[in-house]
């Protein structure tokens, strides 16, 4: 079995009990090499109920359920793995032989064809300012502009039909990587949520964990607020509502923060610490009454705006695991995720239930091909314009960051 040493690293930065976590996959590899293979489950067992999805482990536990004489339950997780990995080419892997000629083992390997197969996007564009390492992306239809937030430069870029690129706002004190952007509906204020990482360019130990919400007036430019939070936050996304609130999502505290109309101050509006491991994405339902909520881990919440209560959605097939996603975005009773923490990374539609409670079935959108890493996108019209290629890959272990390629790619969905 290939086992996925550098995951212990992985997991440590990923959940809070991190050191629990490596003893158990230790003693776990340790199980593994003295061919105690039914403790090697065990350990691979526990460790995916105290941190779901995490690809290397669902792949050992396959593993060990092959080995202990489980090929059922081996095949469901290798069901479920292929959906977070279809690449990994696990029919080469001895620990495996005992439900190589299993006519369901075979189904799986045929599936993973599709779950690789190319898919291309109806359209697309391309701007020259990757170096800015865009990860948001907004739309002005009253100026024909595109409105772009930079994790590398912390600057938000505008193009305009028919002009050049051009800098719109400068990453000034307590701003630093642009994670989120959003126009308001009166189409006055231009919202940034911003956080410091380690990928911005005047990244600063001291304000490791800082997050700051910016309002600036889209006609003119001029920043209007800022609104900081010190410490233990990252802040990934934010949306707003016909009245002129604005909700963002805190992917290290696990809390939506909202900042009124009525009462314009940073505060929390509903704690999702005991239910998610990392929100991302977040968008409206049509009416405004519901919030739905990407965990990048384990599934999508929704949230009841009048009750504050969240609750995750249920999945009625098994072709659907909701890991990776980013950005969220909601269509005529479906949701749009941008998959970008399986391989290949896709953009898929969801089918939700009449009640909005369930996700019944699923159509990939795009696959493969030119899709590198997407991330975030803005409707135009009944058009998804999203960003397909964000350079998170353009980092080496220092820090130096040298993005392929030129353009940023903004793919087009009907």
């Amino acid at each position: 079995m290939k086992i996925f040493i550098y995951s212990l690293l992985l997991l440590s930065t990923i959940i809070g009990s991190a050191q629990g976590l490596r003893e158990i996959y230790q003693e776990g590899l340790k199980a593994y090499e003295e061919k105690d293979y039914e403790l090697f489950r065990q350990k691979m067992s526990t460790i995916d109920s105290m941190r779901p999805n995490y690809p290397a482990v669902v792949y050992n536990l396959a593993g060990g359920y092959a080995l202990t004489g489980n090929p059922e339950k081996s095949l469901e997780i290798l069901n479920k793995y292929i959906l977070m990995d279809a690449i990994q080419d696990f029919s080469q892997d001895q620990d495996f032989n005992s439900i190589l000629k299993n006519p369901s083992f075979l189904q799986i390997v045929e599936k993973q064809k599709e779950l690789t197969a190319e898919i291309q996007p109806f359209d697309n564009l391309k701007y020259p300012i990757l170096d800015s390492h865009p990860e948001s992306i907004e739309y002005s239809k009253k100026e024909k502009a595109f409105f772009f937030g930079g994790v590398r430069d912390g600057n938000i870029w505008k193009i305009q039909e028919g002009k050049e690129p051009k800098v719109w706002a400068e990453s000034k004190k307590n701003s630093w990587s642009v994670m989120g952007l959003a126009i308001s509906s009166n189409n006055k204020v231009l919202w940034a949520c911003t956080s410091s990482m380690k990928n911005y360019k005047d990244y600063n130990q001291s304000e490791e964990g800082y997050a700051s919400i910016l309002k600036y007036d889209l006609k003119s430019g001029q920043l209007l607020e800022t609104f900081v939070l010190p410490g233990g936050h990252n802040f990934g996304d934010l949306i707003t509502d016909r009245n002129g609130n604005v909700f963002i999502s805190d992917g290290n505290s696990n809390k939506l923060y909202w900042i009124s109309q009525e009462n314009p101050k940073l505060e929390v509006f509903a704690d999702l610490s005991d239910q998610v491991f990392n929100l991302q994405g977040l968008t409206f339902d049509s009416d405004q009454k519901n919030i739905y909520l990407s965990d990048y881990i384990d599934g999508i919440f929704k949230l009841n705006i009048e009750t504050k209560e969240a609750k995750k959605l249920e999945i009625q097939s098994e072709d659907i695991l909701i890991k990776g996603i980013d950005g969220l975005y909601f269509d005529n009773n479906s949701l749009i995720g941008m998959h970008n923490g399986t391989k290949p990374n896709r953009v898929v539609r969801y089918f939700l239930s009449e009640d909005g409670d369930a996700l019944t079935k699923k159509e990939t959108l795009v696959q493969a091909g030119a899709l590198g890493e997407p991330t975030q996108g803005v409707w135009i019209n009944s058009s998804l314009h999203f960003i397909m290629n964000s350079p998170w890959g353009g980092y080496d272990q220092d820090g130096n960051f040298t993005p392929d390629g030129e353009p940023i790619i903004i793919g087009i969905l009907k």
